[in-house]
C-alpha cells in the first residue's frame, strides 16, 4: 500500500515539473524610455529638382501630401547623387 501511494506521489510531483513553459516576448528599448511615445510617421518625398555647383550638391523633394514645406538634402561630395525618392518625415 505504501509502494502504490509513494508512486502516485511521484507522478503527481513529476506532472508538476512538466508543465508547459511560458512564452516570453522580447524586451522593448524605446529611444525616449516611455512606453507610450509616439511613433514618427514618414511619407514618401520625390525628387523635383536637383542643383549641382563645384562646391555643393542640392537635391530638392517635393512631399507627396504638397501641404508640407519641400525637403532639401545638401552634400558636399561630387559623387554625390539624388535618389528617386525617399522617406521623410510627416510634418
Amino acid at each position: 500500500m505504501k509502494v502504490i501511494l509513494h508512486f502516485l506521489v511521484c507522478i503527481a510531483f513529476a506532472k508538476m515539473l512538466h508543465a508547459p513553459a511560458r512564452m516570453h516576448t522580447n524586451t522593448v528599448i524605446y529611444p525616449t524610455g516611455h512606453k507610450y511615445e509616439v511613433k514618427d510617421k514618414y511619407e514618401i518625398c520625390r525628387l523635383k529638382k536637383e542643383l549641382r555647383r563645384p562646391t555643393e550638391i542640392k537635391c530638392y523633394y517635393s512631399r507627396q501630401d504638397k501641404y508640407g514645406a519641400d525637403v532639401i538634402v545638401t552634400n558636399e561630395q561630387p559623387t554625390f547623387s539624388c535618389l528617386k525618392q525617399i522617406n521623410c518625415k510627416i510634418e
